[in-house]
């Protein structure tokens, strides 16, 4: 599974034909751009919609699943009593609950990597350090936030710290959820492996 593009323009729909020629099993789809233009695709190629949707309440989900995603993905902003209240009217089932990931803080089109690590102005310029670099921006507190690029050198800055809901996991499961995510940014793969262990664990009632 592939994920789109966070911000498509217009004049970009071309990154979703590029991504759709490589033949995903799935698409994450981060834009309403690429919900249309996948949920037109092939029957072969899984939808699954992500948080940017913004699915809040059970009347957006459900307009989601009918127009073809196979899952959708709960909206970061809903609190505990919000979540369970639309899950209650959903099929549970097929939505995903973010549990553990380091909150996106903004997106931005100024490249940190071109400006600090670059003669250049843009990708035609810049050298694309960005493929062999990392670069946080340091808060005053001393904790690295990440900053990533995607294809379209867009920059997104993510938290330093991952938060955790593993003790809404329980109820959630109670509640009919069976997809949960675990989002990573620069973990090495041991961290990876040990995370998602204590994951695995917790979701089959080991811990």
């Amino acid at each position: 599974v592939i994920a789109t593009t966070r911000v498509q323009k217009p004049g970009e729909d071309g990154i979703d034909r590029r991504l759709e020629k490589l033949a995903p099993d799935g698409v994450l789809v981060r834009h309403w751009g690429g919900l249309v233009h996948f949920s037109k695709s092939s029957a072969a190629t899984q939808v699954h919609g992500d948080f940017s949707l913004n699915v809040t309440n059970s009347v957006t989900g459900r307009h989601l699943l009918a127009l073809g995603c196979d899952t959708i993905t709960a909206a970061h902003d809903l609190d505990e009593t919000q979540l369970h209240a639309m899950l209650a009217r959903l099929p549970a089932e097929r939505v995903t609950v973010t549990v553990h990931h380091h909150i996106a803080t903004f997106h931005t089109e100024h490249c940190v990597y071109a400006h600090t690590i670059s003669q250049g102005r843009d990708f035609r310029t810049c050298g694309r350090p960005c493929e062999s670099s990392q670069i946080a921006l340091k808060d005053r507190e001393g904790k690295a936030h990440p900053v990533v690029v995607d294809i379209g050198c867009r920059n997104t800055v993510f938290n330093a710290q991952a938060q955790s809901a593993a003790a809404a996991v329980p109820k959630l499961l109670r509640a009919g959820v069976r997809r949960f995510r675990v989002e990573f940014v620069w973990e090495d793969g041991e961290t990876c492996r040990s995370v998602l262990e204590a994951w695995k664990s917790l979701v089959a009632g080991r811990v």
